[in-house]
Parts: C-alpha cells; structure tokens; sequence
C-alpha cells in the first residue's frame, strides 16, 4: 500500500556523551526544525538536549522490556527487532514521531542517543512516516566520553569506554549504505562553518550561513560547555585499545563515509568486542 503521508527528511543525530546537544542546537539554528516535546535543559545540558521527551521515555521502556537500560553496553539479540514486540513498538514510535514534527514539512532533527541500540526499529518508523533518514555522526575522545560519563552519573572509567564502543559500533553498521555524514565535536567547536558546509555536502542539504544565522550559531557554541579535557593515554586494555581504533576509524569517516580502512577497523572492533562481551557475561 503506498504512503499517503507528505514526505520529509530527518537528521538523525547519532552520538553519545559526544556533543549530540551541540550538533542537534547547531542544526536546529540552521533550519531543521527540532519536536515539539523537548526535554527540559538541566545542569548537565545547561543549553538543552534538543530531544523529545516523549520518545526518550519510550525508549527507556523498550530497553526496560528487554532488561537493559541507557548505559547498558551489552548487545540487543538481533532477533527481537523482527517480533511482535518490536512491531508494536515501532507502531507506537511512529505515531509519537508524526505527533512531534507535526509542523515540519521539509527537514527536521532528530537526536535521542538510545537510537544508537534501537537504530534497526527506527527503520520501520521511517518507512512508516514516509520519512528520509540522513545520518549524521558526532565522535568524540573515548576517554573524553568516559569522563563525561564519570561526571554526571559516577560510572567507572571501564563502563564508560564499553558504553562508547556499544554506541559506535552498533548504527555505524546499521546505516551502511545509507546517506551518513561524521563529524569530530573539537572540529566542530573550532570551525562549526567549515565542518557544516562539509555535512551539507555529504547529506545534500544546502545550509544557508547568512550572517544573523551565523552569529546565533557563534553566540551558542561556547567551547566553555565541553567541560572534560582529557589528555591522550596508552591503551592499557582490550576496551581502552578497541576505543582508540573506533574513535581513529571515526575520524577517517569524517573524510569519507566509506572508508575501506576504516570500515575494516569497525569491522575488528565489532568482532572482538562480542567475543570479549561474552567473556565478561560468562559465570
């Protein structure tokens, strides 16, 4: 049956702990509309998360449902994404998507980082919208997520850097082949305009960059906000080592989406992370 539905285009914000917020804002300021349901600023997110609160709880009850949560680095089985339960889900995501950008009729953004686990649900609800989904990665240090994590919840350093490697692999292999742009949060702090003419390039969106638009871009990403500087260490583990090789195939995304050494790197990255994962999750 063909979709009735007018067509329109969202940049899925994908990250975590890795200036999603300051991507998301930056785009909202450079006309992709942003939902109607939007979480409320708080001490971590002084500026704003740009995300619908609405969905985030439903993903927090998804991940419930399969006994996960946000932090949680552990695998979704493969197989749930195609049950009832799943479905049923996607159904009800859809109806809050169409709920929340009501009022779009061209580009809007999207950015809610348990997508990074739910990435396969999502392309239902996509299809079922007659919605185009662009992708748009923002990377950041693994150390640098680590100790942001550390900051606002208290979590170890070890659990920071799985959470990392959890939220990379899983949509970077979800959305090959898809229209996908990667961006680095220090590059996007220190030259917003040529790092977003790069992004509008790859996803086909020309911004415009007028000058009352520039300034509110300029006067919203305070490099003040990105609190954790860390300093580059050795890897002194297979977590610490596999997040370096991630976050150095990340960066070559950034040249180009497909990469093959980068790709290759994702690829050993994913292998020996659910090897290790069911080390760790053995008795």
């Amino acid at each position: 049956m063909q979709n009735t539905l007018p067509e329109k285009q969202v940049i899925v914000v994908i990250g975590a702990r890795s200036g999603t917020s300051a991507l998301s804002g930056t785009l909202s300021l450079l006309g992709a509309d942003l939902p109607q349901n939007l979480m409320q600023a708080n001490w971590a997110n002084p500026k704003g998360y740009f995300e619908p609160q609405d969905i985030a709880e439903l993903h927090d009850e998804i991940l419930a449902s399969l006994g996960s949560n946000w932090s949680d680095w552990r695998p979704i089985p493969p197989e749930w994404f195609q049950s009832e339960a799943a479905r049923l889900y996607a159904d009800r995501l859809a109806a809050m998507f169409l709920n929340d950008y009501q009022a779009t009729t061209g580009l809007c953004v999207l950015k809610e980082p348990r997508m990074c686990r739910l990435l396969p649900l999502w392309q239902a609800v996509f299809q079922a919208t007659n919605t185009i989904p662009l992708y748009c990665f923002i990377d950041r240090a693994p150390e640098e997520v680590a100790a942001s994590l550390a900051a606002r919840d208290g979590s170890s350093r070890e659990q920071g850097l799985l959470y990392y490697l959890r939220n990379h692999i899983d949509p970077e292999l979800a959305t090959r082949g898809a229209r996908r742009a990667f961006v680095q949060y220090e590059a996007l702090l220190a030259d917003w305009r040529g790092v977003m003419a790069h992004v509008g390039q790859a996803l086909g969106i020309p911004f415009s960059l007028e000058d009352a638009t520039a300034a509110k871009v300029d006067d919203f990403l305070e490099r003040a906000l990105k609190h954790q500087m860390v300093e580059k260490r050795d890897p002194d583990s297979w977590f610490s080592a596999q997040a370096e090789s991630v976050h150095h195939a990340f960066t070559l995304f950034t040249k180009d989406p497909n990469d093959p050494v980068a790709l290759a790197q994702m690829d050993h990255a994913r292998i020996v992370f659910a090897m290790r994962a069911q080390e760790i999750a053995a008795p």
